[in-house]
């Protein structure tokens, strides 16, 4: 089953008046580096950690895309290499005490080794102690059955029932099946080819939120923000484009509510691999989306602190790239109100991922998110996937 482009397949809410208080543009401002305090490794040998956020009693939700499959079942998956599925992947809850994995046997697909994975790849606290999670992808690309061995075929069910799905997981490991979100985007993709004719069609939900009653789901692969409705259902509420001569497609990778009620949602590579070109837009139902933010580079996480500001997890600084020549730095960047932006993970962050902010204050990062629990080698990530405190 090949892997769709997007970060994670390479190495690499509604009712809101027009009126709500904005936030300021931070299009200008200063820019300095800080430490913003100790940098603490919340947990690590994780595999390809990805999305986070805040649980009750001050934990936090992660999931895991697993490590891909054994690498006797790999094949060849086209432009993106080697196809590993497996059933590694799951979703978590980080406390104090170390790793519970609620949900475990999940759909995972890797590169060789267990690298840069897809499958759980994003998490939201949800109603009565629930939460929500999101497989990446989409079921268009799995393999028909006869192209599967048949000790292979429970793979095979496993992906069709999970890629590109929303879930709502209780804490006991429970979940029910909220809505094929990938299938329903690809559709929509299918239709409007020319948004994007070298990419569409295309589907890859890569971040959920859960907020005010709302269920919503950024794009990866359609470069849009949907509503999940109650009955499954996808409502588009924004198409994210890119400028004119464009090298790549939007890449829609987060989605975070403001202090002023409007979704922001952030962007890989803002159609530009080279740094600078990612955007964050802020999005009110109902109105065409704007962009809000500009000079950022590889967006994947992002959100809101207790303060007030806008983080966003960077990627790799120096722009999208796969393959020995990449230069794994991440970072984490700050925007306070008033545009200046404050360099927090430099040094520290490698291929970071998923955001969630504390309750405390801290803000909390997915890092060496692209790798197995056993790492990327001893020199880069050799204690695997990580999830990291700042402050």
């Amino acid at each position: 089953m090949s892997r769709l482009r997007n970060l994670t397949g390479i190495l690499m809410a509604a009712g809101l008046a027009a009126t709500a208080a904005v936030i300021a543009a931070p299009t200008a401002g200063a820019h300095t580096n800080g430490d913003h305090g100790r940098f603490t490794v919340v947990a690590d040998h994780l595999n390809n950690p990805r999305g986070l956020s805040p649980a009750p009693g001050g934990g936090l939700y992660l999931a895991e895309a697993g490590s891909g499959g054994d690498p006797a079942d790999c094949s060849a998956g086209g432009p993106e290499g080697e196809s590993c599925p497996g059933l590694t992947g799951s979703f978590d809850l980080v406390t104090h005490h170390g790793v519970k994995r609620i949900v475990t046997g999940l759909i995972s697909v890797s590169g060789a080794g267990g690298v840069a994975a897809t499958g759980p790849v994003s998490v939201s606290r949800g109603p009565d102690g629930k939460f929500y999670g999101q497989f990446g992808l989409n079921t268009f690309g799995v393999p028909p059955a006869d192209a599967i061995p048949p000790d292979r075929q429970y793979v095979r069910d496993a992906a069709l029932a999970q890629l590109g799905h929303l879930w709502l997981v209780k804490s006991d490991g429970s979940a029910k099946d909220v809505s094929d979100v990938g299938d329903q985007d690809y559709i929509w993709t299918s239709t409007r080819t020319e948004l994007a004719p070298n990419d569409f069609p295309d589907a890859n939900p890569n971040a959920v939120l859960y907020s005010g009653g709302h269920r919503y789901v950024a794009d990866a692969g359609a470069n849009i923000l949907t509503e999940v409705k109650k009955n499954g259902a996808v409502k588009v509420l924004a198409f994210f484009p890119v400028p004119a001569n464009w090298e790549s497609d939007s890449v829609a990778t987060c989605v975070a509510r403001g202090p002023d009620g409007a979704l922001y949602v952030g962007e890989l590579l803002g159609g530009f691999y080279t740094p600078g070109h990612a955007r964050i837009w802020r999005v009110v139902p109902g109105h065409a989306p704007r962009v809000w933010a500009t000079g950022l580079t590889t967006v994947q996480g992002c959100g809101f602190g207790k303060d007030g500001a806008f983080y966003a997890t960077e990627f790799e600084t120096n722009g999208l790239a796969e393959g020995p020549g990449a230069n794994p730095a991440g970072d984490v960047v700050r925007i306070d109100k008033h545009g200046h932006r404050t360099h927090l993970g430099v040094g520290k962050l490698f291929y970071p991922s998923g955001f969630a902010a504390g309750s405390d204050g801290a803000i909390y990062v997915s890092n060496c998110s692209v790798a197995p629990a056993t790492g990327l080698g001893p020199d880069l990530c050799p204690t695997g996937g990580q999830v990291v405190r700042l402050g």
